[in-house]
């Protein structure tokens, strides 16, 4: 009789395999990986509960920086690395979940899905992978939230009865990737993920509301997007929009909102911002503006030197954000900008110039000496040395911190030393 995942699932969520669970995060990961210690739990208990039990157990230690509650939650650590973050998840969440019947297309072990019941949706996932299932299963439970799980594939069976859609194409194939995967861009071809996008645009151009999660790295032009077999396939430039999301000043994600699940915003950033590093609370901001307006500049630096955040950078919203609070670049094609105030936190970051110059190591080092620095944070853009390797070649022997940024200029680069960075809030204009 084929093995359940469900029935190893439900084991484990039972009072012995929680008492399991908490012996297994009582000890020391060194000693969990012993091939003693596994056979010592493989001698009390089924295999295949043992072994679900080591994993979850593992995925619990960086589930909390996931999600909140994570020490609950039922992941295993490849599951735990596919689903998305709770900042990210409940923002798309809160935007779904109103709309009606969200179908979360290939749930996984219910990162998103729980994150949409969170919002209020009324969620059903439907998941090939028989364990994974269970354990989206057991993360509804395990908060106590509504909704379903479906087992079965798409394209393979009949959906069931949705008014919003949610996908997120799985980036990883079943089994071991080939030894040049990287190389050939194995997981960066949409042609490759399941399921791909001849199957899964068909499906979008059909449903009344949607949302596509898609790698922020891939190809996000108009043209690609909407070729023969591509995601977008017959969708004009108003048919769907673009949101970039960043959390913590990280870029997580690109989605695609089709249908009434549109606000009107073509293009849009989205930076999310926490407390620290943990993914709760967080705060929501976002950036509209047109993709083609130009960033003034180059021009000469000024009092501020300002980095956005990677959301409007890769948004191409950086033109509009520098003209509406009065920043120019500081070089063509590098993605600094200079103006006479800093700009609103956590869309961009600001920092006070202190010095400007022609980058040489000898220059930097006498530059340091000079404005008495002790501590540095080393950035760059256009630069070909690693800031670690770079920072072992300089001596600091004062008592200030201060920021040294280095960047692209033509026929060199240029060093941008500055204080510490501005970290008082500014309101958005």
């Amino acid at each position: 009789m084929p093995h359940d995942p469900r029935e190893t699932v439900r084991a484990l969520r039972g009072r012995e395999g929680r008492a399991l669970l908490a012996e297994i995060a009582g000890r020391p990961s060194a000693e969990r990986a012993e091939p003693r210690f596994v056979a010592g739990l493989r001698r009390r208990w089924p295999a295949r509960q043992a072994s679900l039990a080591l994993q979850v157990a593992e995925a619990r230690e960086r589930a909390p920086g996931k999600f909140p509650a994570g020490e609950r939650l039922w992941f295993t650590p490849a599951l735990l690395e596919q689903a998305s973050a709770h900042p990210p998840a409940l923002h798309r969440a809160r935007r779904l979940a109103p709309l009606g019947r969200v179908l979360d297309l290939g749930c996984g072990a219910g990162g998103d899905l729980t994150r949409l019941a969170l919002a209020g949706g009324r969620v059903t996932g439907l998941e090939r992978d028989a364990l994974a299932a269970a354990l989206a299963e057991a993360n509804l439970a395990e908060l106590d939230l509504p909704g379903a799980v479906q087992p079965g594939d798409f394209p393979g069976r009949a959906l069931p009865p949705f008014d919003a859609l949610f996908a997120d194409p799985a980036r990883r194939l079943p089994g071991r990737p080939p030894p040049d995967a990287a190389r050939r861009g194995h997981h960066a071809d949409p042609a490759r993920f399941s399921p791909p996008p001849a199957d899964l645009g068909p499906l979008l151009r059909r449903s009344p509301a949607w949302a596509v999660k898609w790698g922020p790295a891939l190809d996000l032009d108009h043209e690609a997007l909407t070729a023969s077999g591509a995601l977008l396939e017959g969708l004009g430039r108003t048919d769907y929009e673009l949101e970039l999301v960043s959390w913590n000043g990280e870029l997580r994600e690109a989605v695609f909102w089709g249908g009434v699940a549109r606000t009107g915003d073509a293009v849009r950033a989205t930076v999310l911002a926490s407390d620290g590093r943990a993914p709760d609370p967080f705060t929501v901001h976002a950036w509209a503006g047109d993709p083609a307006a130009p960033a003034p500049g180059p021009v000469a630096p000024r009092a501020w030197i300002v980095e956005p955040d990677p959301a409007l950078i890769r948004a191409r919203l950086l033109g509009s954000f520098a003209r509406r609070h009065g920043l120019a670049l500081l070089a063509e094609g590098i993605a600094y900008l200079t103006g006479a105030e800093p700009a609103p936190r956590p869309l961009a970051r600001s920092w006070p110039l202190v010095e400007s110059f022609p980058f040489s190591l000898p220059r930097l080092q006498a530059a340091l000496r000079r404005q008495d620095a002790g501590q540095i944070v080393l950035k760059k853009r256009g630069f070909p040395e690693d800031p670690e390797t770079l920072r072992g070649r300089i001596c600091l022997t004062g008592s200030r911190a201060l920021t040294v940024l280095i960047h692209r200029v033509p026929g060199g680069h240029h060093v941008q030393l500055c204080g510490q960075e501005f970290v008082t809030e500014v309101a958005i204009r």
